[in-house]
């Protein structure tokens, strides 16, 4: 692999290639997985290719109740001891949901009253919707007055009444301590101060948005907000950091479309989470232009804070034309829930392109994708065999597993240390014997198969 350095002085900007083929990699325990080439130091006959989720027979699994006009997955789900909990946005705030099984879902009536009855619905926006909404679980565990950080997204939208609201627009931190009593910081802690030019990062001439993701890095114990930026009219994705999840640092351009893109292609939204080893994110991207939908894509980190799209092929893919899902979708701000042998990815979609308005929209819904746990990138083979040589990886020892799905009359075969082992079949955990405690290189032989990963499990 051969990373790229970028070297400016006053007079000069150059582009270098480092070649990180030798520089070794320390393995703790977690998947390796193969989303892109910085684990490799060679390869040959293969190709990597991003997989695509598939969505579940049942979609769609929420849609909109008498008391709402629209619901969008503008929110977060979580397992909490065996049981799921969606927070979702309707017309009035948020709401919640919840569920046994995560497919067939409930709406406890909890929350406020609308048309005289008691419904699910447990906030009210700012004189208008709750827009874009992240609920994370506070990684103070000694906090249990705010268990949960809920942001907000929040307009200045007219009443019926026509008087505009008089609170800042932008994002606002709500908490609580079971979910469904919230309270409400009184000033936005993201977007509101940076509507001022003055409050700008220097020497940049972006507007900040209305889509946002909020994530926690374990490593770095940072809070990581993802936003959504726009300069001449093209909506690009940023990045900012808080140590307290209320003071942010001025946002830094992470992604943004490029000549690999559709002509007019834009990155709408972005939810990042950290998995495993690495960082990945759905990205939102906007086909403006050339037929004013937005489909999924996947995007890749190595340390949360510097992203790449090697691939531009929809991990998730709009559904057919006149259906829930065929105009807009959005990923679910959560990191996806494993239960059992899958991942779960909630989503939400809208059947009309995004160049209409939401009240001219006929069908809202919430829908359920899933894949296998790691199976984000394969490194594929065919009929001839090809290889994979890793950067030198340091190791504790253990024992050595895979993550790969080959094909009849097809094999993975892993050379480690002066001795090889040959897989056949499909298994998401694979062992392929010990490894002693060291620094050693994989080789791996393909042939009609896909690899996804491994691991050294202490």
């Amino acid at each position: 692999m051969k990373l790229s350095l970028l070297f400016t002085t006053a007079c000069l900007a150059q582009t270098v290639p480092i070649d990180t083929s030798d520089w070794p990699h320390e393995t703790k325990g977690q998947w390796e997985l193969f989303v892109d080439d910085a684990l490799v130091a060679r390869s040959g006959n293969v190709r990597f290719r991003a997989q695509t989720a598939v969505k579940h027979h049942a979609n769609p699994i929420l849609t909109p109740q008498p008391w709402e006009k629209l619901i969008l997955v503008y929110g977060s789900t979580h397992l909490e001891g065996g049981k799921f909990r969606m927070w979702y946005t309707n017309d009035v705030g948020f709401a919640l949901a919840e569920s046994d099984d995560g497919i067939g879902w409930r709406r406890p009536a909890v929350g406020i009253e609308i048309g005289g009855r008691k419904t699910n619905t447990l906030t009210r926006g700012h004189r208008g919707r709750s827009d874009t909404l992240t609920v994370i679980r506070n990684p103070d565990p000694a906090d249990t007055a705010r268990r949960y950080m809920a942001y907000v997204m929040e307009y200045r939208y007219p009443d019926k009444d026509g008087v505009r609201e008089q609170r800042r627009e932008g994002v606002y931190l709500r908490t609580s301590a079971d979910g469904i009593h919230w309270d409400e910081r009184p000033d936005p802690v993201l977007y509101g101060p940076w509507r001022n030019k003055a409050d700008w990062p220097a020497e940049t001439s972006w507007e900040l948005g209305d889509v946002h993701h909020i994530a926690w890095d374990p490593v770095l114990r940072r809070f990581m907000g993802h936003i959504k930026v726009t300069e001449s009219g093209e909506r690009m994705r940023a990045l900012t950091e808080s140590d307290d999840g209320i003071h942010w640092s001025p946002p830094r351009l992470i992604l943004r479309a490029d000549s690999k893109d559709r002509p007019g292609d834009q990155l709408y939204s972005m939810i990042a989470f950290p998995y495993e080893s690495v960082w990945l994110a759905f990205v939102g991207v906007y086909h403006k232009g050339t037929g004013e939908r937005m489909d999924l894509h996947l995007a890749v980190s190595r340390d949360g804070r510097d992203w790449s799209r090697p691939y531009r092929t929809p991990f998730l893919d709009n559904g057919a034309e006149g259906g829930w899902d065929y105009g807009v979708l959005h990923a679910g701000a959560n990191p996806p829930l494993r239960v059992g042998d899958r991942l779960f990815i909630y989503y939400g979609g809208y059947s009309e392109p995004h160049d209409r308005r939401l009240r001219d929209v006929r069908r809202f819904g919430i829908g359920l994708a899933t894949i296998a746990p790691g199976r984000f990138v394969a490194v594929e083979a065919g009929e001839s065999q090809g290889f994979l040589l890793t950067r030198p990886l340091r190791t504790s020892g253990g024992d050595l597993r895979i993550n790969a799905a080959v094909d009849a009359g097809g094999y993975v075969r892993v050379e480690v240390a002066g001795r090889t082992e040959e897989f056949r079949g499909d298994s998401i955990d694979h062992s392929v014997g010990r490894i002693a405690a060291g620094t050693h290189r994989l080789r791996f032989q393909i042939r009609r198969a896909r690899l996804f990963g491994f691991r050294v499990a202490p």
